[in-house]
């Protein structure tokens, strides 16, 4: 039997109409939203999570119970394995923060809280709680954290917060608790909160969603609605970027998302608020808006005030002034803004912005694709090895073929592999559940560096559309590819991360000729990308690679069509390469030049390369070291090179002496720039 109720998903798979065509520069981004989509229940076999009502745990979500205790017990348990915790259907009342500690009492990161539906699991906080009263002394209902080494910050924040995801939930802080926050978010490189709401029974409290501890991101906020509060959405610090796509804020009394110096990449975002939208506090900060509806607003109030950076396209407002945007005190006449940009050109005051009558999208937008299977016979677990065998490849092989539409790896165990598995057949989802694949001591047929060979390839099955999701790889020999896609099928990667390669050869996906389809990459942080005559969809998209050997793009798209929402990288150049006549749009990136293996950078190396292709670009770089690119962007059309040096684009505090740069938005053709 599953985990709870009956009941049914299906595929979503939506094209909206494209934007018009052009750039411009510095970065934001958001979307023309709706309400958040529709509440869907999942559930899953027994062996497949931990279930938080039954033994050893026992919550009861049963009124007048108090469950801080067996889901504190749960969480301290289970936090650092990767293991999903699941809560079934119903109200679970707590009276104290449920913290992502181990049985040490040490911060922990691999955790996930998996309810059956946004509106079937609620988690309330009890009514008038003592220590929730304050709003001077915030204290959230819900914390993830990074783990917790010697050095450390004791208050779990950090740069280890990997694989902290909360889906499928109502956390609702009650009534009479104005000092509560929702959920105090710690999460580095890949981690998700999903189909989520956020509520204050009262509309106080501080914040539905805090993002202030140290260096929060990369991280995705998606399909989630704050209702009240203070701040919906509260974002600090300077690294590493937050992603939100088809989020709702409303009710808020200051903002209904405020960020100050970190960069927000945002599409489809509905504010409905007598106070702005958003606040960019700093000048450090950046944003990209697109595809927006900021309503509700008073007359004498603007939509959106913004000290740094920042990028809209097909951004709505309504009951706000007419400029309805004031950019570094200026106001841009509105009340709706089809394209507008900061910095975009140097006055004799300074930088200033630019306002276009026209979006100048350069791709279509389609939305990932979703899935759950509903019908329980249709699962199968990955079973234990047979007598001889001396890894599982055999046991993942026979659930693949057992003709079986989900197949899912119970995380019990470590998965070792000694040769590639081949997706095929009735096969149309692969659940990780957060366990590790791992290739352990099988060097030598994943040791060839100039002959690579796929983990799992991806061969024709009956299912127009294939989904990976949730799994942790431990690949760490020069000649492996995690992916490579054999079939014209749509395929989707979710929520996958882990050690990918060495010596410089790190290879997470490639494609043969035979793979016509679709790819759909969400919440992912592998390095090494190779697409070939391609269309592919990112949000959330992490490549990093600290030791790359300076050569290989961490991301090449060749002949092929790449959008980005959302990207990071660490490493030395390229980052991304367009060539063979492919088409980039890079929508908000934050490249940590300083984060690579070597001392310097590499001499002749170039984050961005265009060749004989189109693109357009929106990121910035940090760095903090004294030695830099002497280029960041080199493009190539029919043997005419140009060229954009550090010195050429904007830094991100404004000050000539920073050597971190934003580029709003940089688009190639015959008069290439920003």
């Amino acid at each position: 039997m599953f985990s709870g109720r009956d009941s049914v998903y299906a595929d979503q798979d939506v094209m909206p109409i494209p934007d018009c065509f052009r750039f411009l520069p510095l970065l934001a981004l958001v979307g023309l939203s709706n309400s958040p989509l529709p509440a869907q229940e999942k559930l899953f076999p027994p062996d497949a999570v931990v279930n938080v009502t039954l033994a050893p745990y026992n919550a009861r979500p049963e009124p007048g119970v108090d469950n801080t205790a067996a889901l504190q017990r749960a969480i301290t348990e289970n936090v650092g394995s990767g293991r999903v915790l699941f809560f079934p259907a119903g109200t679970y009342a707590i009276s104290n923060t449920l913290v992502a500690k181990n049985l040490k009492g040490l911060w922990q990161a691999h955790l996930t809280l998996q309810g059956q539906g946004r509106d079937q699991t609620i988690l309330r906080l009890m009514d008038h709680t003592s220590g929730f009263g304050d709003p001077a002394q915030p204290k959230a209902m819900l914390m993830t954290g990074s783990l917790q080494e010697k050095g450390d910050s004791a208050d779990g924040g950090g740069n280890k917060a990997f694989r902290n995801n909360i889906f499928d939930l109502t956390v609702d802080t009650g009534s009479g608790n104005p000092g509560a926050m929702g959920i105090e978010y710690a999460v580095s490189n890949q981690g998700a909160i999903k189909n989520v709401t956020i509520r204050s029974g009262d509309g106080l409290g501080v914040a539905g969603i805090a993002l202030l501890r140290r260096i929060p991101g990369p991280g995705l906020i998606k399909n989630v609605a704050v209702e009240g509060f203070e701040v919906g959405v509260d974002v600090g610090e300077m690294e590493y970027g937050i992603t939100l796509e088809d989020v709702t804020v409303q009710g808020q009394h200051t903002a209904g998302i405020r960020v100050s110096e970190n960069l927000l990449y945002i599409r489809h975002l509905k504010s409905v608020n007598r106070v702005p939208a958003i606040l960019v506090t700093k000048r450090n900060g950046a944003l990209v808006l697109l595809d927006s509806q900021l309503t509700g607003g008073a007359a004498d109030q603007p939509a959106l005030d913004c000290s740094g950076s920042l990028l809209l396209r097909n951004v709505t407002t309504a009951g706000y002034r007419e400029a309805a945007v004031r950019c570094h005190g200026t106001d841009v006449a509105g009340p709706d803004y089809a394209q507008y940009f900061y910095p975009a050109v140097k006055g004799p005051n300074g930088p200033t912005g630019a306002l276009s009558p026209i979006a100048m999208a350069l791709l279509p937008v389609e939305e990932t694709p979703e899935f759950w299977n509903a019908n329980p016979a249709d699962w199968v677990a990955v079973g234990p090895r047979l007598t001889n065998e001396p890894d599982d490849t055999a046991a993942i092989q026979r659930a693949i073929d057992s003709g079986k539409g989900t197949v899912y790896l119970p995380n019990n165990r470590t998965y070792f592999l000694s040769d590639t598995v081949v997706v095929r057949g009735k096969v149309r989802q692969i659940l990780g559940l957060g366990s590790e694949v791992s290739l352990g001591a099988a060097k030598v047929p994943f040791g060839d560096r100039e002959h690579p060979r796929p983990l799992i390839r991806i061969d024709p099955t009956d299912s127009p559309t294939v989904f990976f999701e949730g799994i942790f790889f431990n690949a760490q020999y020069p000649g492996e590819a995690l992916f490579e896609n054999n079939s014209p099928a749509t395929v989707v990667i979710k929520q996958c991360l882990g050690w990918v390669g060495s010596e410089g050869q790190r290879r997470a996906y490639r494609n043969t000729a035979q793979a016509t389809g679709r790819v759909f990459l969400e919440d992912d942080s592998l390095p090494g990308w190779t697409f070939t005559k391609q269309k592919v969809w990112a949000r959330q998209f992490n490549p990093e690679n600290p030791d790359g050997d300076g050569i290989t793009p961490q991301v090449a798209n060749e002949g092929g069509h790449l959008w980005v929402l959302g990207f990071k990288t660490e490493g030395p150049a390229p980052f991304l390469s367009t060539t063979a006549g492919g088409s980039t749009e890079l929508l908000g990136a934050y490249n940590y030049v300083s984060a690579t293996a070597a001392d310097h950078v590499p001499a002749n190396a170039v984050p961005y390369v265009v060749a004989d292709s189109t693109a357009a670009l929106t990121f910035i770089s940090d760095n903090f070291r004294d030695n830099d690119y002497a280029v960041y962007i080199r493009e190539t059309q029919d043997g005419q090179v140009q060229e954009r040096k550090g010195s050429d684009l904007w830094p991100r505090d404004g000050s000539p002496h920073d050597r971190s740069f934003v580029v709003p938005l940089y688009r190639s053709g015959p008069k290439a720039g920003n």
